[in-house]
């Protein structure tokens, strides 16, 4: 039993949502719950792999099973599944009608190798992270690629080729966006799914030279919230998968506060 407490463990109640989602067909010698807490702890925390601390299971050990539900997709799955039980207890159907989406641009690291580009707009080398949230600030879908990639060109690809592998996405009628998502991604979206793309373009509301238009906002605060895990606050990791995983992993982290 390990006596010392971190602010990124998950509470029993918590612990008690997640376990029924997780499949492991072979018995492990350590326990599944401090495996979980272990990599809730490198994602709030940001230290590499090799120095998670010893009271955890081995970190070779918290790795392989970070992979394992990574590739088997059970971390999309226990996402999807807080999501659900959340907007349920929300007063909301289970799948939304309305999505906001988004994309942030993300400051490469000398780990980061693979898929990387320069953002001509932001000025930023690295990768180019994409939301996909309902109006509660549920991350529904999210991917990521080289940073050079264009909003519509990069949204629409992506959704023709996973949106039906996503039952959480099957319903939407309509999407929030920026400019950028405008033209190609606006008139394929409602040319073959019969989604309308509404770009805002008369604010809310202003604060200092921030400008807040409606819905929007609501997929800049899910970033906000996925920036507060130190793992995300730049990309570390040499394979978009893994990159995109921590995005998801930081959104079951705050649905397992809240739904218990």
């Amino acid at each position: 039993m390990r006596i010392k407490k971190y602010s990124s463990d998950l509470s029993p109640k918590s612990w008690q949502v997640i376990e029924k989602i997780i499949q492991v067909r072979r018995k492990s010698k350590w326990d599944l719950q401090e495996i979980v807490n272990a990599i809730f702890y490198l994602t709030k925390n940001g230290c590499v792999w090799r120095d998670i601390p010893g009271e955890f299971p081995p970190w070779i050990t918290v790795y392989w099973y970070f992979c394992k539900w990574v590739t088997d997709g059970t971390w999309k799955n226990i996402s999807d599944c807080l999501i659900v039980d959340f907007r349920e207890k929300q007063g909301k159907k289970a799948q939304p009608t309305v999505a906001i989406i988004d994309s942030q641009s993300s400051k490469n690291s000398s780990t980061c190798s693979e898929n990387v580009g320069i953002d001509g707009g932001k000025l930023i080398k690295g990768r180019k992270r994409f939301y996909i949230v309902d109006t509660l600030g549920n991350l529904l879908d999210s991917f990521v690629v080289s940073a050079n990639c264009y909003d519509g060109t990069t949204a629409i690809k992506y959704w023709e080729s996973q949106s039906c592998h996503n039952i959480l996405l099957d319903n939407i009628t309509k999407i929030y966006a920026d400019g950028t998502f405008g033209g190609t991604f606006s008139k394929k979206m409602t040319e073959r799914y019969s989604i309308t793309v509404e770009i805002p373009k008369i604010p809310i509301a202003q604060k200092g030279k921030v400008t807040i238009h409606e819905k929007r906002w609501i997929v800049e605060r899910t970033i906000a919230w996925t920036l507060n895990n130190r793992r995300c606050s730049k990309d570390y990791e040499r394979k978009t998968e893994h990159s995109n995983t921590f995005l998801i992993i930081g959104n079951i982290r705050r649905l397992a506060k809240k739904i218990t």
